[in-house]
């Protein structure tokens, strides 16, 4: 009942934790009141004269080496079986696992030196500076002499607070550097205390930081949001229903094939729209006088040719809007433009063959086409009679 108290209590002992695990084992045991079976303070009784209080002792002492074994690693309680007395354990454990040496005490100088805080709490990390830092005090004070203990444990107090301020994360500067410039500078439990306050605000401003960049978003998000239109009132011009545009319909029909699901604008059978190409004729001057240009605007498709037949008809159609129809021939005259005159050339068509084939827009030569000849019932045209008839100037 009482080993399982104890093992309650008592850090297990592994090999290298020795500092820590005899600190607490001297304290368990003086609770018992038995730490003179360890220190000899209670020497074993007479067996001969006091056999009861002999008997006692004994019960007394397996009890204190029942704690040892139950509080040490399987591996080092086979190296304990030879000795007899809890007095006898605790002096070999003392004397193998406590390096009270110089080599010991140098590393311990090291990792002193070397460690920080690094990712850990500032509970976590006073904990494990504080253990190398009592096993460093423990070896220096060991060689000491009484006198001079208390003035050297002094001075390790302010070395112990400056180390352990030292090694802390950039973030904890403020609060570090507000401790140092107080006059006089607080002891390591008033600056533990700080920095628990200081690690605490830290934690809980990073929360409200985290949930602020989490929830902002989305309350833009819903506020942002545009109302949507009622589409209650929308008409499908596909199936003529309600609520939805004919884009989303799911009743698409074509008109044209006769098919569902899609409309003529989408229809893959419908074939696309013809070109439409215009042709203009422009009037021009140069060196050689006047000249008219077929010109083709949008083509995609060959000119149509250009044939006597259908310069008659725009011709009678410009004689008509002159209310000069009755003097529009039969047949159409061609004759050649004067080059240096402005006037108009009587010359008729019988001077030269009529065109034998049709006039294109490939096979315009570069000579020009003459107005009409007047007729003698027609007086004398206007200049924009004469201006109209230069806008019809065609190749031969």
């Amino acid at each position: 009942m009482a080993t399982d108290k104890y093992e309650s209590v008592l850090i297990r002992f592994n090999g290298k934790n020795y500092s820590a695990w005899a600190f607490y084992f001297k304290i368990f045991v003086k609770g018992k009141d038995l730490w003179g079976h360890i220190d000899g303070s209670k020497p074993a009784p007479d067996k001969d004269k006091e056999k009861d209080e002999h008997a006692k002792w004994e019960v007394k002492d397996a009890q204190i080496m029942a704690w040892i074994l139950g509080s040490v690693d399987p591996n080092i309680i086979l190296n304990l079986q030879p000795f007899k007395t809890a007095a006898e354990m605790w002096n070999y454990l003392k004397k193998l696992y406590s390096q009270h040496n110089t080599a010991r005490r140098f590393q311990l100088e090291h990792e002193l030196a070397t460690i920080q805080q690094g990712s850990l709490s500032i509970s976590d990390f006073y904990s494990s500076f504080m253990n190398l830092w009592a096993e460093y005090t423990d070896i220096v004070y060991a060689n000491l002499p009484p006198e001079g203990l208390s003035s050297v444990q002094l001075v390790h107090e302010t070395t112990k607070k400056d180390q352990f301020l030292m090694k802390l994360r950039s973030e904890f500067e403020s609060t570090r550097s507000s401790l140092m410039n107080r006059e006089p500078v607080p002891s390591l439990d008033v600056c533990l205390n700080a920095l628990f306050r200081e690690e605490q605000r830290i934690l809980t401003q990073s929360t409200m930081e985290q949930q602020r960049s989490t929830t902002v978003p989305m309350a833009y998000l819903a506020q942002g949001k545009p109302k949507g239109r009622d589409l209650s009132t929308i008409q499908c011009f596909c199936c003529k229903g309600f609520g939805h545009y004919a884009s989303n319909c799911s009743k698409k029909f074509c008109n044209y094939c006769k098919k569902d699901g899609h409309i003529i604008k989408e229809c893959p059978t419908r074939p696309p729209k013809k070109s439409e190409t215009a042709y203009t004729v422009s009037v021009g001057s140069s060196s050689t006088g006047n000249s008219a240009n077929i010109a083709q605007s949008a083509s995609t498709t060959p000119a149509p040719p250009v044939t006597p037949e259908m310069i008659q008809q725009m011709i009678i159609s410009a004689f008509s809007a002159l209310g000069l129809s009755d003097s529009v021939p039969s047949k159409p005259l061609l004759v050649y433009q004067r080059r240096k005159s402005n006037t108009l050339d009587q010359t008729s068509t019988s001077h030269r063959p009529p065109p034998t084939h049709s006039l294109t827009a490939d096979s315009v030569p570069t000579a020009t086409l003459a107005p009409l000849r007047r007729s003698t019932r027609v007086h004398q045209p206007p200049d924009s009679f004469d201006s109209l008839f230069s806008a019809f100037i065609f190749c031969t």
